[in-house]
């Protein structure tokens, strides 16, 4: 007790410390989450604690140096405290989407986000944080002798406790999401890509090709392919419409799916060194063009700006959040029927049916009931987390469907491809999402489409697709594939790989 009532104004100090901190930015990542029933609040509750309790092992840290806690912790609260007023009101997301957005944005245009209530919040930030130095000033203890010493290493232990047990647990969340983001911004990818021969030529002419990248679509809930609900009541009305239903791949999350399947990568390459399909196609006179519906990741970012032209929608809102743009807009950012010479790739980037199902689909889509009402999983039973997650796949139904209808009126030879980056596991063997060696995450949706124009003069290629529509077959078909139908010349693919050979 003696010892309490020594460092007492310290302990008051980094209690009042924490709090500001929590009100300020950590409790702006919880705000939007359906937490659902008592479970799910309790849940989210000891998370934010947990996540607290690791905030002050750090900065208790960071206090014992008394110069460098001066000049750090206001840098660090500003910039935090500024992205979490957009958190709160607009349930942005922190990631690396974002840093990019703020660091590559004009002036102008940032400029132009400046409103009343933002200014206000500023000068409220900036008070809060002369009023916390000139309180740390006055500490007459703040030492490593000090018994909070060992809670802060506790606190320390707490996050790399939490994140190895499930990774992005506290990165995901502000202030941490801040620092990772910007670390990942600023790194470089690991893959490095090959110069592509220039003198390349394709024997294809007014040919436009589709390509729909999906998101965590498994091939056994596609009515399609024999899924006993109704989740694709239109494309199955669809005429010149064939769907791979044992499609593979053992890369089960983006960051490592998306690279294999744009370049000539195989999936079992471990090689840092690859293709990308859009610098040959860019060399054979090819217009190449990405609308995509997810941020970029570091992994894959350097692939898609091998396109000529890349749109993404959206990008201040990620995966992770609630308010995320429904696919549905990316159709408003495409021109599939404007007029151009020559041949074309459009690559659509969808968000598809990544977790939080409920956020991707609109009140129309929801026919398959009950559902979700919390993120946390152990608040929602098998059945709720299946329905929220079927009617993700009917939205995609929609999506591709009028799509389709779309490109029917244009007067190119015209395919479109879909292809999911990974499946999705949905309770099987007590495992659930992805990221995860399981065969529910490793068999992705995969169909397509042509037109009629495209029936008259490919009548071979559509043989050939038919005939390999049970086959089982790897996502390196995607790169070759399209090489082949786009009959690139002076390259040497794989064509042995390809759906059309």
């Amino acid at each position: 007790m003696e010892k309490i009532r020594v460092y007492k104004k310290e302990i008051q100090f980094h209690l009042l410390l924490n709090i500001l901190i929590a009100t300020f930015i950590t409790f702006a990542c919880y705000i939007h989450i359906p937490l659902g029933d008592k479970k799910g609040v309790f849940m989210y509750v000891v998370h934010f604690i947990l996540l607290q309790i690791s905030i002050f092992g750090f900065t208790y840290l960071l206090s014992l140096i008394k110069k460098l806690f001066l000049i750090i912790f206001p840098i660090l609260f500003f910039i935090n405290s500024c992205l979490a007023f957009w958190v709160y009101t607009q349930d942005i997301s922190i990631d690396i989407g974002m840093i990019q957005a703020i660091t590559e944005t004009k002036l102008d245009i940032a400029i132009d986000t400046l409103s009343w209530q933002f200014i206000l919040y500023i000068l409220l930030v900036l008070i809060v944080i002369t009023f916390t130095l000139k309180y740390y000033v006055k500490l007459k203890r703040n030492t490593v002798y000090s018994p909070l010493i060992i809670i802060s290493i506790i606190g320390v232990l707490t996050f790399f406790l939490v994140e190895n047990y499930s990774f992005g647990a506290f990165k995901r969340k502000l202030p941490y999401s801040s620092f990772f983001s910007m670390q990942s911004y600023l790194s470089k990818s690991d893959l490095v890509l090959k110069n592509v021969n220039k003198n390349l030529k394709s024997n294809e002419d007014n040919l436009h090709i589709i390509f729909v990248l999906g998101e965590s679509v498994r091939a056994d809930h596609l009515s399609l392919n024999g899924y006993f609900r109704e989740t694709n009541p239109l494309l199955s009305k669809q005429k010149n419409l064939i769907s791979f239903k044992n499609i593979y791949t053992p890369l089960t999350y983006t960051a490592i799916s998306v690279p294999q399947i744009l370049t000539d990568k195989s999936v079992l390459d471990t090689a840092n060194v690859a293709t990308s399909m859009y610098s040959v196609l860019n060399n054979a006179s090819f217009k190449t063009e990405w609308i995509g519906n997810q941020s970029l990741e570091k992994s894959f970012k350097d692939i898609v700006y091998t396109n000529k032209t890349v749109k993404i929608i959206d990008q201040f809102h990620s995966v992770l959040s609630l308010n995320k743009e429904k696919d549905a807009e990316l159709l408003n950012n495409t021109t599939l029927n404007k007029k151009f010479d020559g041949n074309k790739i459009t690559t659509i980037h969808m968000i598809g049916s990544h977790w939080y199902y409920n956020s991707r689909v609109d009140e129309n889509y929801i026919k398959f009931k009950p559902i979700t009402s919390s993120k946390y999983l152990g608040s929602s039973t098998t059945s709720e987390l299946i329905n929220s997650y079927d009617n993700t796949i009917l939205y995609l139904d929609n999506f591709l469907n009028s799509t389709i209808e779309t490109l029917k009126k244009s007067s190119k030879k015209t395919i479109l491809i879909y292809l999911s980056d990974h499946g999705e596991i949905l309770g099987e063997d007590g495992k659930w999402f992805h990221a995860q060696n399981h065969k529910s995450s490793q068999n992705p949706a995969m169909l397509i489409w042509f037109s009629e124009k495209f029936k008259e003069t490919n009548e071979d290629k559509i043989s050939k697709l038919i005939s390999k529509k049970t086959d089982t077959i790897s996502t390196d078909f995607l790169f070759h594939s399209i090489l082949d139908l786009a009959k690139i010349k002076g390259y040497n693919f794989r064509k042995e790989l390809s759906l059309f050979n």
